[in-house]
């Protein structure tokens, strides 16, 4: 299980100006950085149902469902959540959009993204760190998930049009081929993201049954969990910060 953490986040250590920071000598100090916001209470969070929602709207976040005029729009069937689900994003939803707004404003001025992934870590720091990286995550899927529906609808809503208009995403479109590169990049790494995400989760859904917490392979497991959630919360700020650098590129 260790291994299947480790092997995805050794890609997003290629993000570029990033490979330097968990070189030998800052590895020790970083990870003492990173423990030293995790101060986990009792509560409990079952991140399980946020996780779907947020890889619903991931998957859907990209450049192939933008619609044109005479797109026949799919039919989406109305579903229900059970009742503890519903609590339960009623009770992180204003966690969830401070996460947002917090991501967005620190990439728009350009703050350090070490720095800034601590402060959510702190901000975080009573959950356990399965939740902290899905809270985070889904604050990520609000901001990149109406990015790219503004982007999608802006030739077929009329509300759509004027929003997208003002950030000015046409002038972007117009740019498609060029930023494909980025595109890519981009949705490469949030799905790593999420098979970084996904594989904690689902060793946190381990039954103690099976395998005990004392065990040499589950200590082992446990002590890369940190670091993977350190680094895919710094791919959420890279892409974040990729995201805030296409509004607005007409005037550049």
């Amino acid at each position: 299980m260790a291994g299947t953490v480790v092997v995805p986040m050794q890609k997003m250590q290629l993000i570029k100006g990033e490979r330097h920071l968990f070189s030998s000598s800052d590895d020790s100090v970083v990870m003492k950085q990173i423990m030293a916001t995790h101060a986990p209470d009792s509560r409990e969070v079952d991140v399980r149902p946020i996780l779907d929602i947020v890889e619903d709207i991931l998957k859907r976040a990209n450049p192939s469902y933008i619609l044109m005029p005479q797109t026949q729009l799919e039919v989406v069937e109305a579903g229900t959540h059970p009742a503890e689900v519903v609590s339960m994003l009623e009770a992180l939803a204003y966690t969830v959009h401070r996460m947002s707004s917090e991501i967005n404003y620190k990439c728009s001025i350009g703050g350090d993204a070490h720095a800034t992934t601590l402060a959510l870590l702190q901000s975080l720091s009573s959950y356990t760190w399965d939740a902290k990286l899905v809270i985070v995550l889904a604050a990520f899927a609000i901001s990149y998930g109406e990015f790219w529906l503004t982007t999608q609808l802006h030739t077929v809503n009329p509300l759509a049009k004027p929003l997208a208009h003002l950030k000015q995403l046409p002038n972007m479109l117009e740019h498609t081929d060029i930023l494909k590169p980025r595109f890519d990049a981009i949705n490469n790494l949030i799905e790593a993201m999420l098979e970084v995400t996904k594989c904690i989760v689902e060793f946190r859904e381990l039954p103690s049954e099976y395998i005990s917490h004392d065990a040499p392979e589950m200590a082992m497991a446990l002590a890369h969990v940190p670091t993977a959630v350190y680094w895919t919360i710094r791919g959420v700020i890279a892409s974040t910060s990729q995201i805030v650098s296409l509004v607005g590129l007409g005037h550049e």
